[in-house]
């Protein structure tokens, strides 16, 4: 580490982070900038957020949580039984997750599907996306059903969703691990249909701020920065 401190500083003209928690975690560095990753895919359709449905995308992996979702969704099911949960994903946790679906009793509102190359669609079709994760790099799955128009309920893990999501304005943000206050949140917008469908259309519009023309200058901005010193 300390070889690698000493590359950073006598090397190296920047240091670029997806996020402003990475950043910080960088703060010994000079120079050091935000760049976060683009959307390369904006479509013309969003969610209705009008369907019964929640969905969930990611590796099956401890990081990314899901057994945490699960629990959520055991105690939404319990005032919300007509609604389901759509995961797309694979990884080690697969049987682990099954069984525990199984052992809930969710089987008949809880799907683990295998990742598809038409995961807009399948946003589309839903109302809310919740995002379980322990830590993350960046979270691009969160901007991926905003630009679609689904509102994001996430823990507010390190790092990425509080750059991305604005709490109580397109998504919320929940404390790390607080089981009991993302069953709230995943219940308020099940029972507030309007403000969901309002929470979507924010969620689009602050996603195009991830677009190709708003990042692309950062990275021209940094260059020409660097080329002139």
């Amino acid at each position: 580490m300390l070889y690698f401190t000493f590359v950073v500083r006598s090397k190296s003209n920047a240091i670029i982070t997806l996020t402003e928690g990475d950043k910080n975690e960088w703060n010994f560095a000079n120079k050091t900038f935000v760049i976060p990753n683009i959307i390369t895919e904006i479509s013309n359709k969003i969610s209705s957020c009008s369907n019964k449905k929640v969905i969930s995308v990611g590796r099956l992996t401890y990081q990314k949580g899901f057994e945490r979702l699960i629990s959520v969704w055991k105690e939404v099911n319990k005032k919300y039984p007509d609604w389901s949960l759509s995961i797309y994903g694979t990884g080690e946790e697969e049987r682990a997750l099954r069984n525990q679906i199984k052992e809930s009793r969710l089987e008949n509102v809880i799907t683990i599907n295998p990742p598809t190359p038409d995961i807009y669609t399948k946003m589309q079709e839903s109302s809310i996306l919740v995002f379980p994760s322990r830590y993350e790099g960046f979270g691009l799955v969160l901007i991926e059903a905003m630009i679609n128009g689904v509102p994001c309920i996430s823990f507010d893990c390190p790092y990425g969703p509080s750059d991305i999501i604005d709490n109580g304005n397109d998504g919320y943000l929940i404390p790390n691990d607080n089981i009991q206050k993302m069953v709230d949140k995943i219940c308020y917008l099940i029972e507030n249909e309007e403000i969901r469908k309002e929470m979507g259309k924010k969620a689009r519009k602050s996603a195009m701020r991830y677009a190709p023309e708003n990042i692309m200058p950062l990275w021209d901005k940094l260059f020409n920065e660097i080329v002139n010193q």
